[in-house]
């Protein structure tokens, strides 16, 4: 009895022996793959190629150190270790099983007492190798004339006398010859054909070869259609029926069952797997270590190397960013929310360190090495630069616009405008974040979408102009509130007729409407008779005179009459009169056009001109 549960004790502790060192092989063989995936991206010196190939030869070294050895099977798509898979990968293109196989190895083991030079030796071997294109690289002849000492492999003979053989007949094809069986070389063939008998005489089958065509022909083969080559597809699962999508031509019975049910996709179907076939093709490097760390960072255990782990990824980011490539970080944080919807019920203790590595991502001081890149005039991705920062919110849209500016981009500035369009119809106080003098065109842009939406709700932030110092941009301002029928647009009107460039201030007076406020109408009236509307230019007063005569107002009418009529030959009165005559040419009621007549014929001489002039101009008008 004692003796039986000593044997069951043995096999339990063999049980838990070979559990832990598949456990342990698993994490040598991933550490693995994640070093060679890293040296094809980074240089040898770089600080995550280093952390990597630490790694893998600590975890490769404990390993040995326990178990003395590491025999890993080969196949296709996947390493094995204890007839059991530990690693696999069936994207051909970037698969490190397939890399193996493909050259023929069908095992490898690696022994106890490789040191790191050895390890680091390994490593670049097959760093090289697999750096190469596939028709050149070749693993199994790397190994043999490195020969490492602690390194064993298999390779079938017959497979590496194929292959010579291959590359034989490859050779003498070129060269436009053929290759001549071993038996027959070095020997002349006499051949001698009968041409009488040359299509004479039968074919003699043995037993078992006129069975199998017998059998062959016994065999009923599906009636495909005749497009079968397009719609070869896969089913969406076993034994489902799928509903037919063409009937088949008229008087054809229809296939009843095997492959032709399994392979019906609609057109519009194979298009889509043939895209995700050729992504998968096409899969950079960047994005295979990405992907690569994700499924790290959800197995790993310990704490300690999961926080190393995104640490790298951290540095990785930034090193994305200082070098352009805008497409990495996106793509990383994408990741990392699926990455944190994954662990966030069966791994909660994960998503800490996730959530501190989104928010460090997350930080503006990376701004400042994108406005480094801009500002050195570094071709850039400007579509993925936009993707990239707009991930940031509102929190981005300064550096937007300054962006803007010094980026000569049409689509890069488009994606920049329609951005700015939505969030001022969110909220229109946006608009001050955009304007400035230090910026024109997109001030300019500015000023478009504000008088694109002409709302009451955009008009009071145009007041935002009014300390730009830019000329051209107040005037631009200036002509949008002019087209607004609002009372809020004459307001600010109002602040721009007191500009220091008399240029604004002439633009805004003429751009002045009368909506019915008698109050400040009558305050622009008492503002004539001031010593500061008595220094304005002529043209300025002109113009006011003018903006009171199309308010035709009867209270307008008299001041502008009082003015007309007013007897001086002071140059100050005559040119008050002659800006009444202004402003009764705009009146163009009957009771100006009578008190123009009545200035034909007054004594002063450029009145009366003036009053001549403005009667020529009115009745051109009417005729027309």
């Amino acid at each position: 009895m004692v003796l039986e549960d000593k044997r069951k004790d043995q096999t339990e502790t063999d049980k838990e022996y070979e559990a832990l060192a598949f456990q342990k092989a698993r994490e040598v063989v991933l550490a693995l793959a994640n070093t060679i995936s890293a040296l094809k991206i980074f240089p040898s010196h770089h600080a995550s190629a280093i952390h990597f190939r630490q790694d893998f030869i600590a975890k490769l070294k404990a390993f040995l150190e326990q178990f003395q050895k590491l025999e890993l099977e080969i196949g296709e798509f996947a390493f094995y270790y204890q007839g059991k898979p530990v690693y696999q990968d069936e994207i051909s293109s970037k698969s490190l099983p397939f890399f193996f196989f493909k050259d023929g190895l069908r095992v490898l083991a690696l022994y106890q007492g490789m040191d790191d030079q050895e390890i680091g030796e390994f490593l670049d071997l097959v760093r090289l190798e697999s750096a190469k294109p596939a028709e050149e690289s070749d693993l199994v002849n790397a190994l043999w004339l490195k020969d490492l000492a602690n390194v064993q492999y298999y390779a079938p003979e017959e497979f590496i006398e194929n292959r010579i053989l291959e590359e034989r007949a490859e050779s003498l094809n070129k060269k436009g010859l053929q290759i001549i069986p071993q038996e027959l070389a070095n020997r002349a063939v006499e051949i001698n054909v009968n041409r009488e008998k040359i299509f004479s005489g039968k074919l003699e089958l043995r037993p078992e070869e006129k069975q199998a065509l017998e059998s062959f022909q016994d065999q009923e083969l599906p009636d495909l259609p005749e497009t079968w080559q397009q719609t070869l597809d896969f089913a969406e699962a076993e034994g489902e029926a799928r509903p037919e999508k063409e009937e088949l031509a008229s008087g054809r019975e229809k296939p009843g069952g095997g492959l032709a049910e399994k392979v019906a996709l609609s057109p519009e179907e194979m298009e889509l797997l043939n895209q995700l076939v050729e992504r998968n093709r096409q899969l950079s490097p960047e994005e295979e270590f990405l992907n690569l760390m994700m499924e790290i960072l959800a197995l790993e255990k310990d704490q300690q190397q999961y926080q190393a782990n995104l640490d790298i990824l951290r540095n990785f980011y930034q090193e994305s960013i200082r070098s352009g490539r805008f497409d990495i970080p996106i793509l990383l944080d994408k990741k990392i929310r699926d990455l944190k919807t994954l662990v966030a019920r069966e791994q909660p203790e994960k998503l800490p360190g996730l959530e501190a590595l989104a928010a460090s991502t997350g930080s503006l001081q990376v701004l400042d090495e994108i406005r480094r890149l801009v500002d050195q005039k570094i071709e850039l991705n400007y579509l993925a630069l936009f993707e990239y920062l707009k991930q940031f919110g509102d929190r981005a849209l300064p550096f937007l616009g300054e962006l803007y500016e010094k980026i000569d981009h049409p689509e890069f500035r488009e994606n920049v405008r329609q951005l700015v369009r939505s969030k001022l119809r969110e909220n229109p106080g946006t608009a001050a974040i955009f304007i400035d003098d230090q910026k024109p065109a997109l001030t300019t842009v500015m000023i478009e979408l504000m008088r694109e939406m002409a709302g009451q709700k955009v008009i009071p932030h145009f007041s935002n102009f009014l300390t730009l110092s830019d000329t051209g941009l107040k005037l631009k301002a200036v002509e949008a509130l002019g087209s607004f029928q609002d009372e809020m647009a004459n307001k600010i009107l109002l602040g721009f007729m007191n500009d220091r460039d008399p240029e604004v201030r002439l633009k805004a007076t003429s751009s002045l409407k009368y909506l019915g406020d008698a109050s400040r109408l009558s305050q622009l009236i008492k503002d004539t008779s001031s010593r500061a509307f008595r220094q304005k230019p002529f043209e300025e007063k002109k113009a006011l005179f003018e903006f009171l005569g199309r308010s035709r107002t009867p209270e307008a009418f008299n001041f502008l009459r009082r003015m007309y009529l007013k007897k001086s030959w002071l140059p100050s009165a005559t040119e008050l009169r002659l800006c009444a005559v202004a402003g009764l040419e705009a009146n163009r009621s009957p009771e100006a056009v009578e008190l123009l007549r009545r200035g034909e014929r007054f004594i002063n001489r450029r009145v009366r001109e003036a009053a001549s002039e403005a009667l020529v101009r009115l009745t051109l008008n009417e005729q027309k």
